[in-house]
């Protein structure tokens, strides 16, 4: 038995993605055309309130994009200029060292 993914699996598994993101954000990203390539997913937004609304949910949609869709980055677009941009995984914060006296 195969494990290799074929291209038809790939597109079937993208478009599963797809339709699970956009009911995790049904308010706003149903009106968006989402675009998914080279590990990341960029918005395009319809209207200024969708991105209001992205940027007011930002942590939640940095988490469900990683989560759902397994890309690095987003892009968040308005009138052909990025708005945004995030990488999913924020930075690992650097190690706090408490100096006792």
């Amino acid at each position: 038995m195969s494990l290799d993914f074929t291209v038809d699996d790939l597109a079937v598994l993208e478009q599963y993605q797809i339709e699970r993101l956009l009911s995790l954000f049904a308010d706003t990203l149903p009106f968006c055309c989402l675009n998914h390539c080279k590990n990341q997913l960029t918005i395009h937004c319809s209207e200024p309130w969708i991105v209001d609304e992205l940027l007011a949910q930002i942590d939640q949609l940095r988490c469900a994009v990683k989560v759902v869709m397994g890309v690095k980055k987003i892009s968040i677009r308005f009138a052909q200029e990025e708005i945004y941009k995030t990488l999913t995984t924020p930075h690992p914060k650097k190690r706090l060292v408490k100096i006792l006296h």
